[in-house]
C-alpha cells in the first residue's frame, strides 16, 4: 500500500504547524514570567522600609500645587531693559512679585505666525534672564493674530508657601475674557 503523496505533506504542515503553536505559547510564557516584579518572580516577599516619624502637621512643608488660573500680563515688544522694567512694574500692580512662577505662556501678536511667536520667545528668555523666580517654569511662546509689538504673557504661579492655590486678587486673566 503506497500513500498519497499529497497526504503526506499535509500531514507534515500540520505537525509543523502544532510545533510552531507551542513554541509561541512558551515565548508568551517566558515573556510573562519576565514582565512580573522580580518578588514575583522569585516567591521572595519584600523587606519593609524602616518606619520613619513623621514631623507634627505644624512643621511640614506644604504641598507646592499651581493656581489654575493665570495672571496675564501685557508687555510692549523692545528692548530688554524695557521689557523687564513694563513686567516687574506689572508684577508689583498686581501683587505677585514674591511669587514663583509654576509654568508660563507667551503670546505674540502679529500678522504672521513667524514674527508672532519670535516675539513670544524672546520675551519669555527676558523673562528668564532677569527675574530669578521664572527660570525654572517651562515657557513657551505662540502666535496671536493682531498688529505687531505686544507679548500677553500668562503666568500659572505655584501656591504659596502655605499651600494656598487661590487666584491672586489684584490679578486680571486673559479667562475672563480681558484680552
Amino acid at each position: 500500500m503506497s500513500r498519497l503523496p499529497g497526504r503526506a505533506a499535509s500531514g507534515g504542515t500540520v505537525l509543523l504547524a502544532g510545533w510552531l503553536f507551542a513554541d509561541l505559547l512558551l515565548l508568551l510564557l517566558v515573556i510573562a514570567l519576565g514582565s512580573l516584579p522580580r518578588e514575583e518572580r522569585t516567591g521572595a516577599t519584600p523587606t519593609p522600609a524602616p518606619a520613619v516619624p513623621s514631623p507634627p502637621a505644624s512643621t511640614q512643608p506644604a504641598q507646592r500645587g499651581l493656581v489654575l488660573k493665570p495672571c496675564s500680563f501685557t508687555v510692549r515688544t523692545g528692548s530688554a531693559a524695557s521689557v523687564r522694567k513694563q513686567f516687574r512694574a506689572q508684577l508689583g500692580r498686581a501683587g505677585v512679585a514674591d511669587r514663583t512662577a509654576g509654568f508660563v505662556l507667551s503670546f505674540g501678536t502679529a500678522p504672521d505666525p513667524g514674527p508672532g511667536q519670535e516675539a513670544a520667545e524672546r520675551v519669555n528668555s527676558i523673562v528668564t534672564d532677569g527675574f530669578p523666580r521664572f527660570e525654572h517654569a517651562p515657557k513657551r511662546g505662540y502666535w496671536k493674530g493682531g498688529p505687531s509689538g505686544r507679548v500677553r504673557i500668562d503666568v500659572f504661579f505655584l501656591a504659596t508657601p502655605d499651600g494656598d492655590t487661590s487666584f491672586p486678587e489684584r490679578c486680571r486673566s486673559s479667562d475672563d475674557g480681558e484680552d
